[in-house]
């Protein structure tokens, strides 16, 4: 498994700040739902804003598709929800009314936790200020970590380009930047 990075986030790692959200004392929205927050915004290669303002509505599992509505390059956006995903996401939604899934929250909201995370777990995406490392670290982190678990799979990069949502591969492949060590990881 590779190692987690400024730009990327590793499964291990992932399930780690999971299971540390509970310790971050949130008070207006449960501990289920941030965890559902993060799930959704890593397997749907979200952007944070994306995710935070989703209602139930926007899901259709029967087709595997996610509305976004207007997003940061399109007015009426949607993505793919992966298959693997479906079941969990089904549980999660039949326990949910209708409307926003995270009422009022920014991600300006979340980017705090992240740090906090961050600290606590070691977490290099959270901490590394986006001015050193050229990369968007906080709260875009798990979107570009589902691109480079993609691509660490194997995943034919013109695929990759449709879970970003991209509309040249030559941005999907400057998005991705994939350092010499993860090429080494990769080979």
């Amino acid at each position: 498994m590779p190692t987690s990075t400024n730009n990327y986030i590793n499964e291990s790692d992932f399930n780690r700040i999971l299971a540390e959200i509970p310790h971050l004392q949130i008070r207006k929205w449960a501990d289920y739902d941030i965890k559902f927050l993060f799930k959704i915004t890593y397997n749907c290669a979200l952007r944070m804003g994306e995710a935070c303002k989703l209602k139930k509505e926007d899901f259709n599992l029967d087709t595997r598709d996610l509305y976004l509505g207007r997003t940061k390059t399109r007015t009426n956006d949607k993505t793919v929800i992966p298959k693997n995903f479906v079941e969990e996401l089904r549980i999660y939604l039949n326990y949910k009314d209708n409307g926003r899934l995270f009422p009022d929250l920014r991600p300006n909201t979340v980017r705090p936790w992240l740090i906090k995370l961050g600290e606590w777990l070691d977490i290099e995406a959270f901490n590394a200020p986006q001015s050193l490392t050229g990369e968007k670290t906080k709260c875009h982190a798990f979107r570009k970590s589902r691109g480079k678990d993609l691509l660490y799979n194997k995943t034919p990069l013109n695929i990759i380009q449709k879970v970003y949502r991209h509309d040249s591969l030559d941005t999907t492949s400057k998005y991705l930047k994939a350092d010499s060590e993860a090429v080494k990881e990769i080979l």
